[in-house]
């Protein structure tokens, strides 16, 4: 029976190291035929993907997070935004080339951005390596932003008959009596797993296999699971509320033109039809 979307979580009963792994072929599939992408860049929006799930899962498991890839000399942009409710969704921001911006041939930063519980914006900015590699960046940034010691790997098949999509975080926990050995320990370990992309295929993206495998032979408690999915929080209501916000003689050239709106989501590609009664209302209201 195929796996669905989820994250697992994990800790070794030493307390030295906590595991977070996804699987996400579901997901990225939806935003990937959501913003109709192809070639590299499906590949790389599938692992922008993963990584705003791990992200939040790992440090804001309650709120939202987003992880977005700028590309210089105006190239555009990829975002990943994922939500404690399961929804992730992605969006291609493409710049001023008619190409899709890539990652190997032009600089991009990494930018992950979190709510903290005071409401605070937590912002961090890490260069991408000129390798294109994203679990590189992502482990820049925990290390410099989080100060916390994590391996990453993220794998995904965008294309062909058997996609697939997923990856891990490794953390050292504070509580690690001989960290150092430790650490170097789970390090070795983890230079089987630097690739995924072929155990996810042969698993199914499990993230329960993907943790037993890592943690084989040590012994270890599974904490909780959690079930993602691709979706999007546009609704006619938050379209109409945008709408609200023209000023009024915006909203009266609209009811002249006598045409009937047609507004569509760019990140899922809903399309909302609002009547020209809908914005004589607005009209009244204000």
């Amino acid at each position: 029976m195929p796996e669905n979307d989820s994250v697992m979580r994990a800790m070794t009963d030493d307390g030295a190291f906590r595991i977070v792994a996804a699987r996400t072929t579901d997901t990225t599939q939806g935003v990937i035929a959501a913003q109709k992408l192809s070639g590299a860049i499906a590949h790389d929006m599938a692992d922008l993907v993963t990584s705003a799930v791990l992200y939040r899962e790992t440090m804001a498991p309650t709120l939202r997070v987003q992880c977005i890839v700028r590309f210089d000399e105006e190239a555009g942009q990829l975002i990943a935004d994922s939500h404690p409710d399961g929804w992730t969704r992605g969006l291609l921001q493409q710049g001023s080339g008619s190409a899709p911006p890539n990652i190997r041939r032009t600089r991009a930063t990494l930018e992950m951005m979190r709510t903290l519980p005071n409401s605070d914006l937590h912002r961090g900015v890490v260069e991408v390596p000129e390798s294109g590699n994203l679990s590189e960046a992502f482990m820049r940034y925990m290390q410099l932003s989080e100060q916390i010691i994590s391996m990453i790997s993220l794998g995904s098949v965008a294309e062909g008959e058997n996609p697939t999509a997923g990856g891990f975080v490794v953390q050292l926990l504070p509580e690690a009596t001989e960290a150092e050995a430790a650490m170097a320990t789970m390090t070795k370990r983890l230079e089987d797993f630097v690739e995924i992309r072929e155990r996810l295929q042969q698993s199914d993206g499990s993230p329960s296999q993907l943790i037993e495998q890592i943690f084989e032979g040590m012994p270890f408690t599974w904490l909780d699971s959690n079930d993602i999915r691709f979706g999007c929080q546009c609704s006619e209501l938050r379209v109409m509320t945008t709408l609200s916000l023209l000023d009024r003689s915006e909203i009266q050239e609209l009811v002249d033109e006598g045409e009937p709106l047609s507004i569509g989501c760019d990140y899922c590609g809903t399309s909302y039809a609002i009547e020209i009664a809908q914005l004589q209302g607005l009209l009244s209201a204000s």
